[in-house]
């Protein structure tokens, strides 16, 4: 079982946060079947990240990111599915070697034909 989140000030975080079920549906779900089930995403939280939590908490916390138009619910017959309406955010370190290499790759001197698109 995975422990708590501290944040800055070290107190506990949340155990399961939007950023983990929307996680969930990047790893789990796909263009031809993007909905999961609250079932789907608890397995996923628990597989990928060890965070053990309850069907209830997952669906209680798929409700309240409705509300927030960061997933979208749909009925079939007795059952129901989520679909993600956005997607993660990327953890800061990355996203600031990602901003330094743009800023790298795209400073003032650079052309499109200085870049080396054959050795990706």
């Amino acid at each position: 079982m995975a422990t708590q989140n501290r944040d800055d000030s070290g107190q506990f975080g949340e155990k399961m946060r939007n950023q983990d079920i929307l996680k969930a549906f990047d790893f789990e779900a796909s263009a031809d079947d993007p909905y999961l089930t609250v079932s789907e995403v608890r397995a996923a939280l628990t597989e990928h990240w060890d965070i053990d939590v309850t069907d209830e908490a997952v669906r209680t916390r798929l409700e309240q990111m409705i509300e927030e138009e960061t997933v979208q619910r749909r009925d079939f017959g007795p059952g129901v599915a989520y679909r993600a309406l956005v997607g993660p955010r990327l953890d800061s370190d990355l996203e600031d070697e990602l901003e330094t290499t743009r800023e790298d790759a795209w400073d003032d001197s650079t052309s499109i034909d200085d870049l080396d698109f054959d050795s990706q």
